[in-house]
């Protein structure tokens, strides 16, 4: 007596149909086809590769499913503060260059303005060079720090050529710390009277300020932009991701119960052991894949609110670059410059003046920009040295416009920490990602498919 319920192999096959026979090769390849061997055949075929998708699944889902989390928002987030610190000491070090080409080489004022620059730029090459070091996993911002790097080269030597034409600066003034190398004997001879080397270092001046707005300023704003977006970018990569680590297995799952239950009923016989193991660790893959995105729902709920603060962040940073390009602005035009219309335009282009109050308070990330258009822009045509020395005043740090570029900038920046503080709140809402299984569910799946082919083997060789 057989030790299964049903026939004997081979019993379920009927007799011949009674009719006309198909000609021709074609009807006798679908009636093999048709046979129970066969079909056997291709059902493995295609649990096989059901299985194998989902293996493929489980393991390429795991960057998307971890990128999702607090941790890693965390790691965006930090590397955007270390872009925004770029972007700030670019524009702190324009504002410092900008202004002390205003003042004659014996002025006392120079030496400062000077060496705040100097200390700018070396706080920028600092976290650059930091920054490169910790790229090395991420060849795209690799590749933006590097240029960053090659373009703030460009701005000091030219920055440079500036400050040698203009005049030296003692050692002591400058804390026995020179920004810029020794001069060769070419740049050293010939340097004309002291209104030409005015004009001639002005006219450096625009040029190293118009290369800070149009290339370092935009790169250093590119890298923070591709920064905190890393993590929102992430989120929209893994949706499909998400959907195919559940639907893949359950589609793996649904195909192993088809086929036992049709293999059961054409062959009469009891569950199959192998398809029934396959089963059960495709379940178990199954679970694996939820588990290791178990905290996408709750991220996915933040991520929205996330990325409006990091949007406000970003308009915050913007506000505060041009609020600081149109300070250098003022002092390139005031400046013996060859084009102070010019600068006047580009100042005007950035929306930097409150209107009229009109019974409200003016913004406070804007300055009153009525000293300026009195005392300031018209100072060069006056040709009064009072006026001019007077204009000066009134746009460095001490005077009415620079007290009011000031308080501006310090608005901003309260601004700017406030939306750090907010961004930084929302990461540490954020679950942390879970640990990924897809690995493990990947050895589980080929467990499965080690019990697909044995099982169908197994009934594949009843009916040789």
């Amino acid at each position: 007596m057989a030790s299964h319920t049903g026939d004997e192999p081979g019993a379920d096959r009927s007799a011949p149909a009674s009719g006309p026979t198909r000609s021709g090769g074609t009807g006798r390849l679908r009636d093999a086809l048709r046979t129970t061997p066969a079909l056997i055949v291709l059902s493995g075929a295609v649990l096989v590769a059901a299985l194998a998708a989902t293996a493929a699944v489980a393991v390429q889902s795991r960057t998307s499913a971890t990128t999702l989390g607090e941790r890693s928002a965390a790691t965006a987030v930090g590397t955007s503060t270390t872009a925004r610190q770029i972007y700030q000491g670019l524009a702190d070090a324009d504002v410092a260059a900008s202004a002390v080409f205003l003042l004659p080489p014996a002025e006392e004022r120079r030496a400062p303005l000077v060496a705040a620059y100097d200390a700018s730029v070396h706080e920028v090459e600092r976290t650059l060079t930091d920054s490169m070091g910790n790229a090395v996993g991420d060849p795209d911002r690799l590749t933006r720090l590097a240029t960053i790097a090659a373009r703030l080269k460009v701005y000091r030597d030219v920055v440079c050529a500036a400050l040698r034409v203009a005049g030296p600066l003692s050692a002591a003034a400058t804390g026995n710390r020179q920004p810029c190398p020794a001069a060769g004997a070419a740049e050293q001879a010939g340097t004309g009277s002291p209104a030409a080397r005015a004009v001639l270092a002005s006219a450096y001046a625009r040029e190293a300020s118009h290369y800070m707005s149009t290339e370092l300023l935009t790169a250093a704003q590119g890298l923070w932009n591709y920064d905190t977006r890393l993590l929102l970018d992430a989120r929209a990569d893994a949706r499909p991701w998400l959907a195919a680590s559940v639907l893949v297995p359950l589609g793996a799952l649904a195909a192993l119960v088809v086929v036992q239950v049709w293999l059961r009923r054409r062959t009469r016989r009891r569950l199959n052991a192998g398809l029934l193991l396959a089963s059960v660790a495709t379940t178990a893959v199954l679970a694996m894949l939820v588990s290791s995105w178990w905290h996408w729902p709750d991220a996915d709920r933040g991520f929205p609110e996330l990325e409006r603060a990091i949007d406000a962040q970003s308009a915050t940073q913007q506000r505060l670059g041009a609020l600081l390009a149109g300070r250098a602005d003022v002092y390139l035009g005031l400046g013996a410059s060859v084009d102070p219309a010019g600068h006047k335009a580009d100042f005007d282009s950035r929306d930097l003046c409150s209107g009229p109050a009109g019974g409200r308070e003016a913004p406070k990330d804007r300055i009153d920009c009525t000293a300026l258009e009195q005392d300031v822009w018209p100072a060069r045509q006056i040709k009064t040295p009072d006026a001019f020395r007077d204009a000066v005043d009134t746009v460095l740090a001490e005077g009415s416009a620079g007290r009011a570029f000031v308080a501006a900038e310090d608005h901003l920046l309260t601004e700017l920490t406030t939306r750090n503080e907010e961004v930084t709140r929302m990461v540490a809402e954020l679950p942390e990602a879970r640990r990924h299984l897809g690995g493990a569910a990947a050895w589980v799946t080929l467990l499965a498919a080690a019990g697909v082919v044995a099982g169908l083997r197994q009934r594949h060789l009843e009916y040789q």
